[in-house]
């Protein structure tokens, strides 16, 4: 019996079970992980700056040398559906970033079981609030921030250009997860962290307003197809009059090497970061 479109049960699973098609998953996190300790041991950086009271509600700030005043500033939210990962895993973007003259803040979050989603997407606006009213002491510009995200992370980013009333300059969305009813339907949702009031609150795609600034949906080619429909879909309700949205797939590239690119400036996925931070 189908749960979701024409998934049943474990089809479903098989679809967001990352470990199941990617093997080398953790393998990849871990090299995250290093790549993003070689980040801490050189340049300049804030690490740790608080913008609430919870030990999670931190956030590392990366500058390039040199950094000019009024720097564009890409506010970066890890992934890990809500409930893993954390910063340190990711200082390895801000590589890309720097290339552009731009600084990088990589803002931890509150996560499941221990907190809502309602409340993980409050987290992430008040990171970016905190951007907003304190990024200029590190000489960043407010008003040219691109807020960027992988798989869950881009969910977060997406609610930020809703729920904090600036104009971004970009919204940049990697395998993100913008339709929840896949994941209400699936083994993600055991906890019950999506009810049906929470579906409500985070509407399908298509219930969704047109982006209030310029989107860049990217996703791998090898990934799969739900992923694949997640940003797809998303782009194409994104293109409604008032908005412009870009969708992207990167050949070859899986849910863990599409979000790597961002250590290299000149990849695919690299050029699409810089170009929007040197608008």
């Amino acid at each position: 019996m189908s749960v979701f479109l024409e998934y049943d049960c474990a089809a479903l699973d098989a679809q967001y079970f990352v470990r199941g098609y990617l093997p080398e998953w953790d393998d990849k996190i871990q090299e995250f992980k290093a790549l993003s300790a070689t980040r801490h041991a050189v340049g300049r950086m804030h690490l740790d700056l608080p913008y609430g009271d919870h030990p999670r509600q931190k956030m590392d700030v990366f500058l390039p040398e040199n950094v000019r005043p009024d720097a564009s500033v890409l506010v970066f939210f890890h992934g890990g559906y809500w409930r893993m990962m954390d910063k340190s895993q990711f200082g390895f973007v801000a590589v890309t970033a720097e290339v552009a003259g731009a600084i990088t803040v990589v803002p931890n979050y509150r996560l499941l079981p221990d907190a809502s989603l309602e409340q993980i997407i409050e987290d992430a606006c008040d990171a970016v609030r905190w951007v907003l009213g304190n990024i200029a002491q590190y000489s960043g510009d407010p008003g040219k921030i691109v807020l960027c995200g992988h798989s869950a992370g881009a969910q977060l980013a997406a609610q930020v250009t809703t729920h904090v009333g600036r104009q971004f300059r970009a919204m940049i969305g990697i395998s993100g997860i913008y339709d929840l009813r896949p994941i209400a339907a699936s083994f993600l949702n055991e906890i019950g962290f999506l009810d049906a009031g929470t579906l409500q609150k985070f509407p399908a795609p298509e219930a969704v307003s047109a982006l209030p600034c310029c989107g860049e949906l990217v996703f791998g080619g090898a990934e799969p197809e739900e992923l694949s429909r997640q940003s797809s879909e998303q782009a194409t309700y994104w293109k409604r009059p008032g908005s412009t949205s870009t969708l992207t797939c990167i050949h070859d590239a899986n849910h863990a090497t599409v979000v790597e690119q961002l250590k290299d400036p000149s990849s695919q996925l690299g050029q699409i970061v810089t170009k929007k931070l040197t608008l």
